[in-house]
């Protein structure tokens, strides 16, 4: 196997199999165990007689010899076997790309290609499909709604993560208006800021919509707006080189 020179950044703990991690579920919601092709057996069986309590999707090997990633939920950690022992902290190569998040987010692409588009907010009608995922408080997610209306090669799938009341208010506002697709552009180009008279109707409708986008942001290990997913490829912030890129390939 070809070794990488890489940091483990941020090793929060390294506990032996009777150190109290192994007690401790690092998956923030339940997973099905399931074999995975390039993890032997035997390091997926010492894995789970070590650590009983942490389900896992799936054991893969790193570029490093004996440390194996191991991917719970949204969160990846690593795994010793050798020393019996599990990493928390970000592997980063000498050139500074950091190979966890690159794998995070490789596993947020797979997950992203299959939410439902129809519970979005469709804008535009163009030949490339953009999903994102906006709250309308964000800076750069403002930033980003400029660059796409001035395209017309986009359809944006818009869903909304609120990061606070006020953006939560206004994206109910959107969708009890009579005129979704205007009121969101007013939303993203500030026309409603400080506006204390929002609709804030009582649909049921509204309040499913609104959690369903919640529960797929949550799904697709969401931490922060916006987040983009073009053409099988997520973009983690607002790159305008990087979603150029992608649209013109």
């Amino acid at each position: 196997m070809k070794k990488l020179s890489v940091f483990m950044l941020l090793v929060l703990f390294i506990f032996p199999v009777f150190g109290f991690c192994k007690n401790v579920s690092a998956a923030p919601r339940k997973a099905s165990v399931s074999g995975v092709k390039g993890a032997s057996s035997s390091v997926e069986e010492q894995f789970k007689k070590s650590f009983p309590k942490n389900k896992f999707e799936s054991i893969l090997p790193t570029e490093i010899n004996g440390v194996y990633e191991v991917y719970t939920g949204n969160q990846i950690y690593y795994y010793m076997p050798k020393d019996d022992v599990v990493l928390y902290g970000s592997l980063v190569s000498k050139d500074g790309v950091n190979i966890t998040r690159e794998s995070q987010l490789k596993k947020m692409a797979q997950k992203m290609a299959k939410i439902p588009l129809d519970v979005a907010l469709k804008v535009g009608n163009g030949k490339t499909a953009v999903v994102e995922f906006i709250d309308p408080h964000c800076y750069h997610c403002r930033q980003a709604y400029k660059f796409f209306s001035q395209r017309k090669d986009v359809t944006l799938h818009v869903f909304f993560f609120p990061l606070s009341k006020e953006s939560a208010d206004k994206i109910k506002h959107i969708y009890c208006s009579k005129d979704v697709i205007k009121t969101y552009e007013d939303v993203m180009t500030g026309k409603l800021d400080n506006n204390a008279n929002l609709n804030l109707c009582a649909d049921k409708q509204v309040d499913e919509k609104v959690k369903a986008h919640m529960q797929l942001a949550s799904q697709v290990g969401l931490r922060g707006t916006p987040l983009f997913y073009i053409k099988g490829q997520v973009v983690d912030g607002f790159d305008p080189p990087a979603i150029e890129k992608l649209l013109k390939d």
